[in-house]
Parts: C-alpha cells; sequence; structure tokens
C-alpha cells in the first residue's frame, strides 16, 4: 500500500438513518401528526465521509455493519459515492444501527440504540490503512456503537504513525467518561465540537475562552460550531470568527459532520484557518437547507454556488 493511500478514514459509527418531518416539538402520545416528508439516508459517520468523497478527499470507512438490508444499503450508497468501503466488516453478531430521527422547523431529535463489541483491538487491515492514511476522523458515537477498546486503538495506531487525528466527541460527549475524552482530545491535531459540547466538555460558557482552554491539552486547532453564526477557529496564534451563511434551514442532521470535512479539507491542504472555516461552513450550509443527510449532504458543485468560486481557485490563491 503506498504512502498517503487515504486523504481521510472513519473509525466506528455507521449507522442508517430513517428522518421524518413532523409539524412540531414535543411529540405526545395519543396525538396525531402528519408526515411532511421522509427519507432513508446513511447517518453518523457516514456524512462525513459521503462530504469528504464529494469535495476531492479520497475517504474511507474502517468499521462493522450486520449482515442485513440496512447494512448492505449503507455498503451500497457509500461505494456509490466513491466511499471505499473494503475494510468494512460484515458480521452476523452485529445488527446494523437504525436511528429515527425525527424534524421539526428545522431542530431534530434522534431514537436509536448502540450496542458496542467486546473487541478491544482493531484488525491488521485497518492498522495498515491508519498508517498509509493522511487523517483519521474519530466520532465519539464511536465508542458507543464499535468499542471503547477499539477506537482507543485505532487512535493510539495513528498517533504512532503520525497521522493526524480530527476528534468530534459530538453529543456522547457526555458519557465518554474523563479518561476516554481527554486522552482524545490530547492525541488530536484537531478538535471540533459545537458551543455547548464545548461548554460541557470544559466548564466554560463562552466559547473562546471554552476553546482556549482545549487548546491546553495539546492540538493545533479547535473549532467551534455555532450552527447559523458560524464557527470560531483557535490556534496559538489566537482566534478568528468566521461568520455563517444565510439560507433557509430544512434540518441540521448532518451539518456537523459534513462540516468537519471541510475542516479536514482546508487543514490538509494547508489553508489558513479562516479560508477553511468559510470553506466548511458553507458546506454545513448548504446541507441545513436539505431534509436528511447522507446523499443530501452538500455537492462540489452546490458549496462552489455558494462561494461564488472554484474550489480549486480556493486552494491555488487568495
Amino acid at each position: 500500500m503506498p504512502k498517503d493511500f487515504f486523504d481521510v478514514l472513519a473509525i466506528g459509527d455507521l449507522v442508517v438513518d430513517f428522518v421524518v418531518e413532523i409539524d412540531h416539538f414535543p411529540v405526545e402520545a395519543g396525538h396525531f401528526q402528519i408526515d411532511r416528508g421522509h427519507v432513508l439516508e446513511p447517518g453518523g459517520a457516514c456524512n462525513l465521509l459521503i462530504a469528504a468523497a464529494r469535495i476531492g478527499l479520497k475517504s474511507g470507512a474502517l468499521s462493522r455493519v450486520g449482515d442485513d438490508l440496512h447494512g448492505h444499503f449503507l455498503l451500497d450508497v457509500l461505494a456509490g459515492e466513491g466511499v471505499d468501503v473494503s475494510a468494512v466488516e460484515i458480521s452476523t453478531q452485529k445488527r446494523t444501527v437504525v436511528v429515527l430521527t425525527l424534524v421539526a422547523g428545522g431542530e431534530h431529535t434522534f431514537i436509536g440504540g448502540m450496542q458496542a463489541s467486546p473487541d478491544a483491538a482493531i484488525p491488521d487491515d485497518w492498522r495498515e490503512r491508519i498508517r498509509h492514511s493522511r487523517a483519521l476522523f474519530v466520532e465519539g458515537y464511536a465508542f458507543a456503537e464499535l468499542s471503547p477498546g477499539m477506537v482507543i486503538d485505532a487512535i493510539a495506531t495513528a498517533q504512532a504513525a503520525g497521522t493526524p487525528i480530527f476528534f468530534d466527541p459530538g453529543p456522547e460527549v457526555h458519557n465518554l467518561g474523563k479518561e476516554r475524552l481527554e486522552l482524545a482530545l490530547s492525541a488530536s491535531r484537531v478538535v471540533l465540537l459545537t458551543a455547548e459540547e464545548a461548554a460541557l466538555t470544559t466548564g466554560i460558557d463562552d466559547p473562546v475562552q471554552a476553546a482556549q482552554r482545549l487548546l491546553g491539552f495539546g492540538p493545533e486547532w479547535v473549532v467551534v460550531k455555532q450552527s447559523g453564526a458560524g464557527c470560531t477557529i483557535c490556534t496559538a496564534d489566537g482566534h478568528i470568527q468566521i461568520p455563517g451563511y444565510t439560507v433557509t434551514v430544512q434540518d441540521t442532521s448532518g451539518a456537523g459532520d459534513s462540516f468537519d470535512a471541510g475542516i479536514i479539507y482546508g487543514y490538509l491542504h494547508g489553508w489558513s484557518p479562516e479560508r477553511t472555516g468559510r470553506f466548511a461552513n458553507a458546506i454545513g450550509a448548504v446541507t441545513v437547507s436539505k431534509l436528511g443527510a447522507g446523499r443530501q449532504v452538500a455537492t462540489r458543485a452546490e458549496v462552489e454556488a455558494l462561494l461564488g468560486e472554484r474550489i480549486t481557485e480556493i486552494v491555488n490563491g487568495e
């Protein structure tokens, strides 16, 4: 396998999202709501992988799915989007995770369940791929969907190989535990999280101060996602607020994952934090304008249309 065979690999968190748009929250027993639209799409890390492939990164999945209808659906869709799934294991001992996502007024809630594997080590094939990737993406959900031991092993493998880790704890941040969370933070080159997650992690409500505290664990960049307000990126040189784009929000599902793909792209191409944040904001903005994620995440053409410039031109000059 040649050096840097992959641009980015994502470990674990391959799930199916059944997204249903309803009238309003809360959902109450005995009250009927009209289905305003529904889609069945890949979710979780699939959003990152598809978005990355669409903007030109060679992406691959390291995970397990069940030998069931939903598992084969995931693999077929990912392969069709150009994501390498040759290392994904199909297991008769696992049921593919299906998440019911209810959407109303642009907000969403998840209903699902995960059962971690007892395995404490990753397969040798995954280890070799991590050594030959330019980046490893780790989500907090991977600890619950795959197994804590396997994720920790993958992180250690990336560290030993010098493969940059991009860590997004996500809503699972409150379940990771102090030891696992600090291990992932200290191993990461870039940490990506929402303002709410940054506050939960640090106990600091101010996004900039929280990001500065997280820099103390060792990452080069801490990226705080702030929905329609854009994002803040903190480095040792300071911080910059990059405003978002005004769009009509239909569903925020997958916006954070697809945003992460833009951050990885910019970082790997040596872009400045400002340019990278602007690009990632555009990917997130396009994604929230659609119902569901998966195959609904932003395309390269849609992002270029919102930015008003071609990605290749961004790469080659200011």
